[in-house]
């Protein structure tokens, strides 16, 4: 059993709000409700999000968890250097993502705003260790990740028009390409679609991306 089996079996009957209590958040909010629920219920411990907890730190709030409970330091303390060093394997590989791919060529007039709020509609990621499954087990979930996406969508996005095809991106610049049917029907080795942005003064990062939900 590995450290966050334990976890989950240790609160297992315990509510989000008691465990919280114990760790010393009198008036849990929302905010620390979800944290904590990453920590427990995640692979990573909430280590992969940023969190910024006044009282135990990011890091802190995990070990917190695991004296609650009752874990052994020398217990736990092996088992989140795990977990942190399986994240930062994971960060460092090609993160998978899947493309609805229109053939969008841009209009004269078309707003980049409109573009790059829209852009996620059609850069679609898998888990960030979504690269560790076989390949057989990957293909499949992207064909299967393009018939629901084709079927939610109705095959049309807005900005970018009708999807023509998917291209499953496993590679720096290499995918599979899928039908809007789910079938795989060729492969490309010069892949590289670019992607509309708009970021805010002194930031690389694209604005819509950090205000869309978390899909990690």
């Amino acid at each position: 059993m590995n450290l966050i089996q334990e976890l989950r079996l240790r609160t297992a009957h315990l509510t989000p709000d008691e465990v919280l209590r114990d760790l010393g958040y009198d008036a849990p909010d929302d905010d620390t409700r979800e944290h904590y629920r990453r920590v427990r219920d995640g692979r990573y411990l909430g280590l992969e999000h940023q969190h910024r907890d006044p009282l135990h730190g990011e890091f802190g709030f995990a070990v917190a968890l695991c004296r609650c409970v009752g874990i052994a330091e020398a217990d736990y303390r092996p088992g989140i250097t795990a977990v942190a060093e399986r994240l930062a394997e994971d960060r460092a590989a090609f993160r998978h993502w899947l493309f609805a791919d229109t053939d969008y060529v841009r209009a004269p007039g078309t707003p980049i705003f409109a573009m790059a709020f829209t852009e996620r509609f059609r850069r679609l990621p898998f888990p960030i260790d979504f690269w560790r499954l076989p390949w057989e087990e990957r293909l499949e979930a992207a064909c299967q990740k393009a018939r629901e996406h084709r079927q939610e969508s109705g095959g049309t996005l807005v900005t970018w028009g009708e999807i023509q095809r998917y291209h499953y991106c496993f590679a720096e610049k290499r995918s599979i390409v899928i039908s809007t049917t789910g079938e795989v029907i060729g492969e490309c080795h010069d892949f590289d679609p670019p992607k509309a942005t708009m970021s805010l003064a002194g930031s690389d990062e694209n604005l819509p991306d950090q205000l869309a939900p978390d899909e990690e």
